[in-house]
């Protein structure tokens, strides 16, 4: 399988289970086999699906059950030492003290250290429903969301975990979730299946949206609206916490996967290199990356500077003239 295919798949969830390395260890815990991930030099360069700030650090996750971060704004890279996990994990959080990451095998891991040692809370295999995102109100109450209406919620920080549903009825590839400023919880899913809950995630109402393909990702902007973006280059906005959308030209039609919101506006990124920025008040203007590759996430830097992961690890936007510095 190409690596643009597993990026595609990973973002669609048609491609579950990714091959490993046999030369991983296993130890049982609690009566269940955990296999870790393989320590390897080109870890940084692996497909990686997502990356979050944990105070001055950058902690990136992806493929094999990589877990890489870096402690000079993406310069260089450090692979993390324990991850009881070789599934692909597609999301990196940070809460409070703690970070969490899950992904395929519908595995959720914590870590207490900045995310040098991880350890595994949840994972089922069989259900084969792979998580694309989480979401926490504090340490204790998260939701976990993922393929085919999968929801799972905690109230004791990630120790147990319960399924949930936004809709009995549907089934709906949940894809990503955002909240808004007056509390409400906005999940960005497939097929114009988009969902609204106004009361912490008890009950969910499904959004009249104008575009019925799949959104893979949600974003605030500056300027109080929110952007959905995905298949085929589709963006929609709502001005007014999700009541009202309007459909916006993004002059491409390269899907988008992810991106960051910030003062300014929107960063959006996507395959073959495609970066789209959204400016506050709706302009919108569509770049190249230069390295050509499917990007899948991207997070602003204090130097003003956007890290996007990826195919072949991280890079940077706008791209330097002296050229990146690469672990």
């Amino acid at each position: 399988m190409n690596r643009l295919l597993r990026v595609f798949c990973s973002l669609i969830l048609l491609c579950l289970i990714l091959p490993a390395s046999s030369a991983v260890a296993q130890i049982e815990a609690d009566g269940i086999d955990i296999e870790y991930a393989e320590n390897v030099p080109l870890a940084a360069h692996s497909l990686l699906l997502d990356v979050v700030r944990k105070g001055d650090r950058l902690v990136a996750v992806g493929e094999r059950g990589h877990v890489v971060f870096s402690d000079d704004l993406g310069k260089t890279w450090k692979q993390a030492s324990v991850v009881p996990t070789r599934a692909t994990l597609t999301t990196v959080l940070a809460v409070k003290q703690r970070l969490f990451a899950a992904g395929h095998d519908s595995v959720i891991m914590t870590s207490g250290d900045d995310g040098d040692t991880w350890t595994r809370q949840y994972s089922d295999a069989e259900r084969m429903q792979p998580i694309m995102d989480m979401w926490f109100t504090d340490a204790d109450n998260g939701i976990a969301i993922g393929a085919y209406g999968l929801m799972l919620t905690t109230s004791d920080g990630g120790k147990t975990w319960d399924d949930w549903a936004v809709n009995d009825e549907d089934d709906a590839h949940l894809n990503n979730m955002l909240e808004l400023a007056d509390g409400s919880l906005l999940i960005a899913g497939e097929a114009g299946f988009s969902y609204r809950s106004q009361d912490t995630g008890e009950t969910w109402d499904t959004l009249d949206v104008p575009y019925q393909g799949s959104m893979f990702s949600a974003d605030l902007a500056g300027d109080a609206c929110v952007l959905f973006y995905g298949l085929r280059g589709h963006i929609i906005r709502s001005c007014d916490s999700g009541d009202n959308w309007e459909e916006l030209d993004s002059d491409s039609e390269n899907t988008l996967a992810g991106g960051t919101g910030y003062a300014d506006g929107v960063l959006m990124v996507g395959n073959s290199g495609v970066i789209v920025e959204y400016k506050n008040g709706g302009q919108l203007s569509v770049y190249s990356h230069s390295s050509g590759v499917d990007f899948s996430t991207a997070i602003r830097l204090e130097d003003g500077r956007f890290l996007l992961v990826g195919e072949d690890g991280s890079h940077f936007y706008p791209e330097s003239t002296t050229g990146e510095s690469k672990p």
